[in-house]
């Protein structure tokens, strides 16, 4: 008999405080994430690329705290629409 007790991965991560945006300028796209990885670590992801193409690039940078993540996406965002970057909406 096994003696392990199930972990309880909703203890774990905060799914709910995980955010996803999304840009769109002409061709060219750029999405940021921020998640969790598994030893609780807050990453920020860009992502950017062309639409239509499977080139594009990825990068993941670790945050400490869920607040410089967000100063992080915050940063991100300003840049993008100084750009002339879109924020899409899911429909």
């Amino acid at each position: 008999m096994s003696t392990r007790q199930p972990i309880d991965t909703a203890a774990c991560f905060d799914t709910g405080a995980w955010i996803t945006l999304r840009w769109t300028c002409g061709t060219r796209y750029f999405r940021a994430h921020l998640e969790q990885d598994l030893w609780n670590t807050w990453i920020v992801t860009h992502v950017n690329g062309r639409i239509s193409s499977p080139l594009g690039r990825a990068r993941s940078l670790p945050a400490p705290t869920i607040e410089s993540a967000l100063l992080q996406l915050a940063a991100i965002a300003k840049r993008r629409r100084q750009r002339g970057y879109t924020l899409m909406t899911r429909p």
